[in-house]
């Protein structure tokens, strides 16, 4: 394998995008200085902190985020793994339907509430780190693994180096490298991938010939997301998103604003569409990315006041895995809404935080292996028990 020649921590304001060869580079970088130009809170209103750029033998980039630990704004699970780990999960509560089962779980919390506070858990620097749902990775080689760590180390040192979005199946290699450099895992979520198309059985071809029939049968059609100089579909794709994921599901999911999607859409960074009536405002709307052959959507979002039968999600669902199936990439389509993802062919995988510890003081990153162990112990298998 090739050696790493050199690793730079840069500020944004030396990003120049168009001095990378590579796409992927180039739309790293200019996703960079996108979100840190403006500061944080215009593109993502819960998140606080501060964008840099590893680069990596001047061809590859990889966002490098610093938290404002201390910032009380700071409330994304993205930026924050207190609010992944705790925060999220009181909110997530009110799912028990028995009061009591409510109480217990709240006082359960507790004791690991403490002992991410005592380990400083938010005194992080986290590579490759996006702040959407679902990071993707260039292709990065394995061995550069060690000396990516090494430099950011160096210059944040005493803070726990935290890579995103790992998992055997789409990293598999890096995922490797890193257990065997003794990095700790920790649990993030179950995600859900789907990279065959052909061959699924009948059960799932049944799905998804009755999803297209939907999508084709439908009184709503897509279109591209408007002009650069349009102000009203970035705010209602604002809307659409915060609505189903703010409002629905939890405000700890990134608060992304209509500056971001205008912003993402104008530099080309997301792909946005939106579907609608003839003459009608937007009823849904999703935005994608794809990076070294994966697809993901970091933004989705539909009207929720609309009849369940007009099946908004699963139009916006089939489209997602149609583009990806056509543009011959794997489709990775993050966390949630398990069996309906599994019976359209995806396949489920446990998706990691990998920790490196050394210059963490001991007794921190003891309470920071107790905890993941904790997590590998009793969470993944529920997790896995209950297909979700």
């Amino acid at each position: 394998m090739p050696e790493v020649v050199s690793v730079r921590i840069e500020e944004h304001g030396a990003l120049d995008p168009s001095r990378f060869a590579h796409p992927d580079a180039r739309t790293a970088a200019a996703y960079i200085r996108l979100l840190a130009d403006d500061g944080l809170a215009a593109s993502i209103s819960n998140a606080r902190g501060t964008m840099l750029a590893i680069v990596i033998d001047d061809a590859i980039v990889l966002p490098l985020f610093v938290p404002d630990a201390r910032a009380a704004e700071n409330t994304a699970y993205t930026s924050s793994m207190y609010a992944h780990y705790i925060s999220y999960a009181r909110a997530e509560l009110r799912e028990l339907r028995s009061p009591i089962l409510q109480r217990l779980a709240a006082v359960a919390l507790l004791p690991l509430a403490a002992m991410l506070r005592a380990a400083r858990i938010d005194d992080a620097v986290y590579i490759n780190n996006w702040l959407l749902s679902t990071n993707l990775y260039p292709a990065l080689e394995p061995d550069a693994v060690e000396a990516v760590t090494t430099a950011v180390n160096a210059r944040f040192r005493g803070r726990h180096i935290v890579w995103n979005s790992i998992n055997e199946h789409t990293t598999g290699a890096l995922h490797a490298r890193m257990r065997d450099l003794g990095y700790t895992p920790l649990f993030s979520r179950s995600i859900w991938v789907q990279d065959e198309y052909e061959g699924l059985g009948s059960r799932v071809e049944h799905v998804l010939r009755r999803e297209r029939r939907l999508a084709a049968t439908s009184e709503y059609r897509f279109r591209d997301s408007g002009s650069d100089d349009d102000v009203d579909e970035p705010v209602r794709a604002a809307d659409l998103y915060r609505r189903l994921y703010v409002e629905k599901y939890s405000p700890h999911n990134p608060q992304l604003t209509a500056r971001f999607m205008a912003r993402t859409r104008a530099a080309g960074i997301v792909e946005y569409e939106v579907l609608a009536r003839d003459g009608e405002d937007a009823a849904g709307v999703i935005g994608h990315i794809a990076v070294n052959g994966i697809l993901t959507t970091p933004v989705l979002g539909y009207d929720l006041d609309r009849p369940r039968d007009d099946g908004l999600y699963r139009i916006l669902s089939i489209r997602l895995q149609d583009k990806a199936r056509d543009l011959g990439l794997v489709f990775h389509s993050s966390a949630g809404a398990g069996e309906f993802k599994k019976s359209r062919g995806a396949r489920n995988h446990i998706e990691y935080r990998m920790i490196a510890l050394d210059g963490v003081p001991r007794w921190r990153a003891a309470l920071v292996r107790g905890f993941a162990a904790l997590a590998e112990r009793v969470v993944v298998p529920m997790m896995m028990r209950r297909g979700l």
